[in-house]
């Protein structure tokens, strides 16, 4: 599958909506409420992502996609924390380089140290560990009326490193 990383588009929040709903259900299920997932609803969530590519330095930081005739996974990051605050692959397009790929990007563009936050039992976290990271601090947040841990991984500046990464594994 070739997949090219890009900048998103405002025409891309719908496709990127879909990913968002389809992986939380997918990578969520038994660690969030089932109404929260069944919740979901891509119509808000278009709104939310047209919303983030229209205004790259509000909390989400840059978006961008994988496309290969289609979405089939985003991510996005910001300058101003240093943070990959999102990373989504499709399931059926997982374990094929989309989401390395993304990581990757999202490094270059940061260029600097690199964290994100993990939400415990997120099946992700091997991913991140396979990449590099290094789990790090830990919290809670309180969502949907229940506490969550999470885990901060990490990396170093790792910009220089980012190409090579994306060839190996």
């Amino acid at each position: 599958m070739g997949v090219t990383v890009r900048p998103a588009r405002e025409d891309d929040a719908e496709a990127i909506a879909g990913v968002h709903v389809e992986t939380w259900r997918h990578a969520y299920a038994g660690l969030l409420p089932q109404e929260v997932l069944d919740g979901l609803s891509r119509r808000r969530q278009t709104r939310r992502w047209r919303r983030a590519i229209r205004d790259p330095e509000a909390e989400l930081g840059q978006v961008f996609v994988a496309d290969g005739g289609g979405i089939a996974g985003f991510g996005s990051a910001s300058r101003e924390t240093g943070e990959i605050t999102t990373l989504y692959v499709l399931p059926e397009a997982q374990r094929r380089g989309i989401g390395r790929s993304l990581f990757c990007r999202m490094v270059e563009f940061l260029d600097g140290p690199v964290s994100l936050w993990v939400l415990d039992g997120n099946p992700a976290a091997g991913f991140y560990t396979r990449l590099g990271g290094s789990p790090g601090e830990r919290a809670t947040v309180e969502r949907w009326g229940m506490e969550l841990g999470r885990t901060r991984y990490c990396w170093p500046a790792i910009s220089g490193r980012s190409r090579s990464m994306n060839r190996s594994g």
